[in-house]
């Protein structure tokens, strides 16, 4: 496991920052800070050399804080969760993962410190920091009853869905979004060109909106969320949820989940914003550098290395180049990063035309937990899991 620290403060020796760590060293001596939810005990010290109008050395420098993790206190492992798009069968795959991971190892998904959800991740997102748990929402799409607790939850949704549609423009979506996306050419984004290239869509997501206001009525959760989109104006990703926009979280899901040609875009006051895979299936770079110990990820548009294809499905293999790039990055700072993507036994099983889509969904997520936990490093993975269950 990685050991946080808090950053060392160096101030000049005989400054009022010096007297003031003389004075705690003398009366205190040792304390206790909290640093992204991690608690520290901390030693402050001081040193008895002369500063320049003491007759000293003018490099010297004291150190206010020496951090010294305190072990037997607190629980010292962090998890953050990334949540995929994954279109109608993203919600179902993601309880099915989620599920059988709790399962597996006692990690409650409700838990983690950090949830990332990207279009149809961020329903699975929203309903988690609403308190219903992965087993109960395995539980809602096997089609079976739920605890009394999630269903109070879902009591509070009284907006039928609906997603009725409009006239189509044929147009482009946005221009200025795909002329960005171009330049400089060494850097062009394909993907975000041919997406702010399709019309805009049809459908309606204003039943989302409502829906997921009404599962989270007091708001935005104490507990950290971020839901991504993109915004039309410049093809710039956002972050509801931690940058300055004043979103609730139905405005943040809808714009999240406006699949580019097929849903009219969320509109957040003037401003219009598209699924936020458009920018990436996953967004993996968010999770991993707050310093987490272990980040999850669920990806329902990726798939393993030797299950991808350019010719048959392109898009999944360009959302696997992209997810391969975010963990590379994200495991070189020293984070782990487990994985859950489908293989080519598990792909079939993601057909949202087929009459049992969301129960085959759930198993096929469920299925690739025992697929990553029975490789060599399964079990380091499920130990990590473990040690975050009473985060």
């Amino acid at each position: 496991m990685l050991v946080r620290t808090a950053l060392l403060r160096l101030v000049a020796a005989g400054d009022v920052m010096g007297a003031f760590a003389s004075f705690f060293e003398q009366r205190i001596g040792e304390v206790e800070v909290r640093l992204f939810g991690v608690e520290f005990g901390v030693t402050i010290r001081h040193f008895g050399e002369k500063t320049p109008r003491e007759g000293g050395n003018g490099s010297v420098y004291r150190r206010l804080f020496r951090p010294r993790p305190s072990y037997p206190r607190t629980q010292m492992f962090s998890i953050g969760l990334v949540l995929s798009a994954g279109g109608p069968l993203g919600d179902p795959w993601h309880s099915g993962v989620l599920g059988r991971l709790e399962e597996l190892t006692g990690w409650d998904a409700r838990t983690a410190d950090l949830i990332v959800g990207t279009s149809a991740g961020s329903i699975t997102a929203v309903t988690l920091r609403a308190g219903v748990s992965a087993i109960d929402r395995k539980i809602h799409f096997e089609g079976g009853p739920v605890s009394p607790d999630a269903q109070t939850i879902y009591d509070r949704i009284t907006t039928p869905y609906e997603e009725p549609e409009g006239d189509r423009n044929w147009r482009p979506s946005s221009p200025k979004m795909a002329l960005k996306a171009a330049w400089p050419p060494w850097k062009a984004d394909p993907f975000r060109i041919a997406m702010a290239n399709l019309p805009r869509g049809t459908k309606s997501g204003e039943s989302l909106e409502k829906r997921m206001n009404e599962l989270m009525p007091d708001g935005w959760p104490d507990q950290r969320l971020w839901i991504t989109a993109v915004r039309m104006s410049d093809g710039r990703r956002v972050v509801f949820g931690r940058d300055d926009i004043r979103g609730n979280i139905g405005q943040a899901v809808r714009s999240s989940a406006a699949v580019p040609g097929v849903y009219t875009p969320g509109l957040v006051g003037e401003r219009e914003y598209v699924d936020g895979g458009v920018h990436s299936s996953t967004n993996l770079d968010l999770a991993g550098m707050l310093g987490f110990d272990l980040v999850v990820v669920s990806s329902a548009m990726t798939a393993v290395e030797g299950s991808r294809s350019w010719i048959s499905d392109p898009t999944r293999a360009w959302f696997s180049g992209k997810l391969d790039d975010e963990v590379a990055a994200v495991r070189a700072r020293g984070t782990a990063v487990l994985v859950v993507e489908p293989d080519a036994d598990t792909l079939p099983s993601l057909d949202k035309n087929a009459d049992n889509a969301r129960p085959a969904a759930v198993a096929a997520g469920a299925a690739s937990v025992d697929r990553v936990f029975a490789d060599p490093n399964g079990e380091g993975l499920r130990t990590l899991l473990e040690r975050g269950q009473s985060g």
